[in-house]
Formats: C-alpha cells, sequence, structure tokens
C-alpha cells in the first residue's frame, strides 16, 4: 500500500517529459530598456524643423517620449492625461496656465490634466515626457497664447 503512487510514477514523468518538449508558456517581457543616446542619434531635430517627438517606451499605465525643441511648443491642454517633464538638455520658459517658469537641464514638471501649458526655448531643448496614461494625440487640444505671469 506504501508503495502505490510508484504506479503513477511512469505517466508523471511522461507528463513533466512532453510538457519539456512543448512550446514554453508566454513569459513576462524583459523590462525594456532604450540608450537616448541612440534614440538622438537615429532621430536628430532635422533642419527646419521646430520641435519632434519619439515614443521610447509604452506600458499599461504610462508613455515615455523624447522630444526635441528648437522655438517653441504651442499652448495646448491633454483633458484625459497627466505629464511630467525633465529638461535633459537646453533652457528656456515653461507656461503653465497663466504662470511662467524659467527653466533648464536638470528641470522636473508635472502638468495636471486640463492645464494649458507651452514652452519657449532659449536654447535647443531635449526633454524626457512622460504621459499618464499613455499618449494619445487626439488628446493635445491646441488653445490660442495664454497669458503668462513671472
Amino acid at each position: 500500500m506504501r508503495w502505490r503512487w510508484l504506479q503513477f510514477f511512469p505517466a508523471a514523468l511522461l507528463a513533466l517529459a512532453a510538457g519539456a518538449a512543448a512550446p514554453p508558456a508566454q513569459q513576462e517581457p524583459a523590462a525594456p530598456v532604450v540608450r537616448l543616446d541612440e534614440i538622438l542619434a537615429a532621430h536628430p531635430l532635422r533642419e527646419g524643423d521646430s520641435q519632434s517627438s519619439v515614443e521610447l517606451l509604452r506600458g499599461q499605465g504610462v508613455s515615455a517620449h523624447l522630444i526635441q525643441v528648437r522655438s517653441r511648443v504651442r499652448p495646448h491642454f491633454h483633458k484625459d492625461h497627466g505629464e511630467t517633464v525633465y529638461l535633459l538638455e537646453g533652457s528656456g520658459i515653461f507656461i503653465l496656465g497663466d504662470r511662467a517658469y524659467p527653466v533648464k537641464a536638470g528641470s522636473l514638471l508635472m502638468i495636471p490634466r486640463g492645464m494649458i501649458h507651452s514652452y519657449e526655448a532659449k536654447q535647443p531643448t531635449k526633454v524626457l515626457s512622460l504621459f499618464d496614461p499613455p499618449f494619445d494625440p487626439a488628446d493635445r487640444i491646441f488653445v490660442d497664447q495664454p497669458v503668462a505671469t513671472p
């Protein structure tokens, strides 16, 4: 009686062997990694363009974008997206609502949903922009120039 389980052992071994020969179950993909220097080299801001945007990563709740600005970003808002902006290079004036903020490399800004914002570059600027939820271009709503106060 004690060794009765041995009768199932060959079937269990066959099941394990069949599982090993079968294609592997879908596994969670490795965390994506991008190199900004490589992205910048592959996507330079073209002559005559005032800005460009490259999506770097997209997940369930957020997307990351590399944005390059030569002169300005027109006033707009996002009805359904929050945005966090980190300046990698450059400097300028970031306008959030009716306030103007001087910014430079190393500045971090959080822009709530619905807030009108724009940017005037003093130097060519590169930013990392994170959208929550992931960015949808239809949610960029352009408006007239906001009146900024320092």
